[in-house]
């Protein structure tokens, strides 16, 4: 099955205490005109949330509430700290919601087991405008174990490693094709580095782009799934043909796998856990969900602001 797609980049983004709040802007120079237009600058979402434990692949997101002109001031105004250091890179885009997106990425991923802490020293930055710093804010989370999974399309096998040592091994059936939209074969499962984005107990899929009564058309409920893209991919437990596990793909893009490989993976997996697939001739975008590893680090980093690495 696949899943309805995600409505934006930054759906799945919870509000933290990384936001500007409701507190009076910084002073801005100019005319008292240019000052009475300033508008109030803030982060308006922030992915991972406060706290959580991710995966060694996760990135942080930075949605603002505003669109950015001088980013880079505001990215010099953002500080990532870990407790082992990384090298990453911040890439600017445009959010769902048409304002700016900072994404900070670690080159490779982050050392397992290690706290980061991101803070935004907003206040007084002029972002162009009339847009101006809020309020300073900082926030933390943890990077567990390192989680990657390797699926291979051609072998119909998933393998899941824990630092580097295999720890479960099990068949599944990806996307069979069969159904082009604008050049593409959307019923294939993308090929590239995926990261884990939600996990669901039970979730409802529905044939993309179809009404009840055409052919090809579901809506189901399916259990112990864990999204990996934004177009709908999931690991998921299999719900039709079981001979097709193993040995054949026979699924509308997603991964299926038995019912309790399916559970185990959902309560094991973090999100940002890296999921490898190889063997489709379909490409993974750098966009469709969180598949930022997509694009090579030189170009990374390109598209940052202040166009360069740094240590956290």
């Amino acid at each position: 099955m696949r899943g309805v797609a995600l409505l934006g980049l930054c759906s799945l983004m919870l509000v933290t205490g990384l936001t500007g709040g409701a507190a009076a802007a910084a002073p801005v120079d100019g005319s008292p005109g240019e000052r009475a237009k300033a508008r109030k600058l803030s982060i308006d979402d922030i992915t991972p949330r406060r706290g959580e434990k991710v995966g060694t692949g996760m990135p942080i997101m930075l949605r603002f509430t505003q669109k950015i002109r001088n980013k880079k001031a505001v990215e010099q105004a953002l500080v990532v700290k870990s407790t082992k250091s990384t090298e990453g890179a911040w890439y600017w885009t445009t959010s769902s919601q048409g304002t700016s997106l900072a994404i900070f990425r670690p080159k490779t991923e982050w050392k397992p087991n290690q706290k980061v802490t991101v803070k935004a020293n907003l206040k007084g930055v002029k972002a162009g405008g009339g847009v101006v710093g809020l309020k300073n804010g900082s926030m933390s989370f943890t990077v567990g174990d390192s989680h990657v999974v390797k699926i291979s399309s051609k072998k119909h096998r998933a393998k899941a490693y824990r630092n580097g040592k295999l720890v479960r091994s099990w068949p599944v059936s990806l996307g069979s094709g069969g159904e082009r939209k604008n050049g593409v074969d959307v019923l294939i499962t993308t090929s590239g580095v995926h990261l884990v984005m939600a996990h669901s107990k039970l979730e409802r899929m529905i044939s993309p782009g179809k009404e009840k009564g055409d052919p090809g058309y579901y809506d189901e409920m399916i259990p112990w799934a864990t999204r990996i893209s934004g177009s709908g991919e999931y690991i998921h437990q299999n719900m039709s043909d079981p001979s097709c596990l193993g040995r054949r793909n026979c699924s509308h893009g997603c991964v299926r796998s038995p019912g309790g490989d399916a559970k185990w993976f959902m309560n094991w997996s973090y999100r940002g856990d890296k999921v490898i697939i190889t063997g489709t001739t379909r490409k993974l975008d750098w966009n469709n969900g969180w598949g930022y590893f997509q694009i090579p680090w030189k170009k990374w980093v390109a598209g940052g602001a202040l166009k360069q690495p740094v240590r956290t």
